[in-house]
């Protein structure tokens, strides 16, 4: 586990005993907390700004999708952003290449070393017309929909919250994380991250 994930857990729970080895009191009084985050209408509220999407608003479906291309949905991005802050676009990992490239494999629209673009690029070709964003939709609403990619993955099933993916990914968003299903994501963008540091250390 890197260390953004670490940083994390302790903010989560920073009462400096892991979970499991917990006593029941400790657990409750760690849930009063919790509680005071989850139950926060605007804690709980999409930050989505794509209001078109037929996830949008809908926390399974959207964490389901992302997961399933290794991706994070936009609620959760500012985590992978914060590692990323100060290296150029093409030195990161562009975590959204496998979505951004599923159907759009010949077309060239797709840079896998820089997102951004590749995004402008498939805007433009949807108001164009040129893709069409509705075949898309349909084959995310099936990816979203299957039972076995929408089951939790997360290990904790003692958790109050396992398997509520409205309150799980509002209270890691509040400790600046992202939920045990795609933590995996950020390790990953951790590790890229890590070696262009290693090999740029004077632009610190």
């Amino acid at each position: 586990m890197g260390k953004t994930n670490e940083n994390h857990l302790k903010r989560l729970n920073p009462t400096g005993t892991e979970w499991k080895d917990m006593t029941e009191e400790q657990r409750l009084a760690l849930k009063k907390q919790w509680d005071a985050v989850v139950s926060d209408p605007k804690e709980l509220y999409c930050t989505c700004p794509r209001t078109g999407c037929r996830n949008n608003h809908n926390c399974l479906q959207c964490v389901t999708l992302h997961r399933y291309y290794d991706a994070l949905p936009d609620c959760l991005r500012f985590v992978e952003e914060k590692i990323d802050d100060g290296i150029p676009e093409t030195c990161i990992l562009n975590t959204h290449f496998k979505m951004q490239n599923d159907g759009n494999e010949d077309t060239g629209m797709v840079d896998p070393h820089n997102k951004l673009e590749s995004r402008e690029r498939l805007g433009r070709s949807i108001k164009e017309g040129t893709l069409d964003i509705y075949q898309v939709m349909d084959r995310w609403d099936k990816i979203a929909k299957n039972p076995k990619n929408r089951a939790c993955r997360c290990k904790n099933t003692d958790c109050w919250y396992h398997g509520n993916c409205v309150k799980c990914i509002a209270l890691h968003r509040h400790y600046e994380g992202v939920p045990a299903c795609v933590r995996y994501i950020i390790d990953d963008v951790e590790a890229v991250a890590d070696r262009y540091w290693e090999a740029h250390p004077e632009e610190k």
